[in-house]
């Protein structure tokens, strides 16, 4: 979900459907599993522990990106604005060689594998070691745009 509003732009990217489920089917397992060998009591107890879980994870694994004033939030990471060099649009190809054979131990990467496209952001920080932020977006054209101005 996107939201643009007076200089803010917010974006939070959650598992994809079929994740869920398959987190699901997972979760379901279990409890058949607990429900065949312990019983009923244990089953019930199995399914609201990994349901509890399941959406605990859910919503901790979430990427939040935000753009607040002047400030870029992405994950848990924060820079002001005018430390943020050039920004690149990267596609699939590209993203994978950067998260892959083109990685970059010391740049900072909020990575989520079923998004394919991203941006790449340069860092302008003397202070900073990280040379670039390696962030996945599902637009990242309107990303760029939302950022320069």
């Amino acid at each position: 979900m996107k939201k643009v509003e007076n200089n803010r732009y917010k974006q939070t990217i959650y598992w994809p459907y079929w994740l869920s489920l398959l987190v699901l089917l997972f979760d379901l397992s279990i409890v058949l599993a607990v429900w065949a060998s312990l019983g009923e009591t244990a089953a019930l107890t199995a399914f609201a522990l990994t349901i509890a879980l399941s959406i605990f994870f859910f919503q901790f694994t979430a990427l939040k990106i935000m753009i607040q004033g002047d400030e870029l939030f992405v994950g848990r990471a924060r820079i002001e604005r005018k430390y943020l060099g050039e920004i690149s649009v990267l596609d699939k190809k590209e993203m994978l060689f950067l998260r892959g054979p083109g990685i970059n131990p010391s740049s900072y990467m909020a990575l989520r594998f079923w998004v394919k496209g991203g941006v790449k952001i340069e860092l302008n920080d003397s202070r900073d070691p990280t040379p670039y932020w390696l962030v996945s977006v599902k637009d990242p054209a309107n990303f760029v745009t939302l950022i320069e101005n």
